[in-house]
């Protein structure tokens, strides 16, 4: 039988003191709030940010603040408060971007670490009608500018 070893942490949010686990081995564990300039919400359950990658442009992570691999092992409070946290950022990334259509996917296989894939997608982009992942593209990077901006865009229309 492997075990792992787990760390607590207590949360941050004033609203609510409680201890979560986090996982030493999972990469996002280790990496919630990083790259930090991209984080741009926080809630009790979730971290928002900007994928450094923006060949679409406002895709986006929301990701569960402590390591849970599948939505049933959430408690019924906290699966909601994931699902809504989840349903605003999407909201916001429409609002301030207007895309054609929103894609949601939470996945799971590749990183086990329950996190939400926010794509905004575009009639002209080179995969409309299709997953993001069905063909090769090159990553792009932003000047740190156009990334605030964005970041700028998305905080105020979560704000409202």
């Amino acid at each position: 039988m492997v075990t792992k070893e787990v760390t607590h942490i207590q949360s941050t949010t004033p609203k609510v003191r409680a201890l979560h686990e986090l996982n030493p081995d999972c990469w996002m564990c280790k990496s919630l709030r990083e790259p930090a300039h991209l984080v741009f919400f926080e809630s009790r359950t979730s971290i928002g940010k900007l994928n450094p990658d923006q060949f679409f442009r406002g895709y986006s992570f929301v990701t569960l603040k402590w390591h849970r691999e599948e939505l049933f092992q959430l408690s019924d409070r906290d699966r909601k408060e994931f699902l809504e946290d989840m349903s605003r950022v999407a909201a916001a990334l429409a609002r301030s971007l207007s895309p054609d259509k929103m894609n949601y996917e939470l996945l799971g296989n590749g990183m086990p670490h329950l996190h939400w894939h926010l794509v905004p997608r575009y009639r002209d982009d080179p995969f409309w009608g299709r997953p993001i992942w069905t063909g090769p593209r090159r990553r792009k990077r932003l000047a740190r500018e156009d990334y605030e901006d964005l970041l700028t865009q998305l905080r105020a229309r979560l704000r409202k």
